[in-house]
């Protein structure tokens, strides 16, 4: 998607109406290919620019974001070989977002939706099973961070 309309990709983000713009490391990294530093840094700088959020996701090396002036770089939480990655990154901005809306900090909202996104790579099929929702909130627990309340 982002190759095939990358001019309006940029010129949308470049616009200012973005708050908080996600991208893997590959879709970043697009954005980026044609200016002069071209790194994942270089890139996270470019989107926080013109977005007051953004979050690049690296897989299995964690995550980078960036918010006025505050930069974290997070480890990906969890020891789990991603069985499937389907719908990690739905549920990393899920998660994130969640954060956010709790009044989290940027490092916490980064946890939050590594947590997140770790509860569904650890089976196949995009699915968050009970055992998995459950290291989730165990994860959450045992960060400090809001564990979402169950409703039935």
């Amino acid at each position: 998607m982002i190759r095939s309309n990358r001019l309006a990709l940029i010129q949308l983000i470049e616009s200012g109406d973005i708050d908080l713009y996600f991208a893997n490391e590959d879709e970043a990294l697009e954005v980026v290919r044609d200016k002069q530093e071209t790194s994942i840094e270089a890139a996270l700088d470019y989107l926080a620019t013109h977005c007051q959020w953004a979050v690049i996701t690296l897989g299995s090396k964690g995550c980078i974001g960036k918010h006025g002036k505050e930069v974290v770089k997070l480890s990906a939480i969890g020891d789990a070989q991603a069985c499937d990655a389907t719908g990690a990154g739905d549920l990393f901005a899920s998660g994130f977002i969640y954060g956010l809306v709790k009044g989290l900090s940027l490092e916490e909202c980064c946890k939050v939706g590594s947590c997140s996104a770790g509860s569904v790579i650890r089976s196949l099929g995009g699915d968050v099973t009970p055992e998995n929702q459950q290291w989730m909130y165990k994860q959450l627990q045992m960060k400090n961070l809001p564990v979402p309340k169950v409703v039935a």
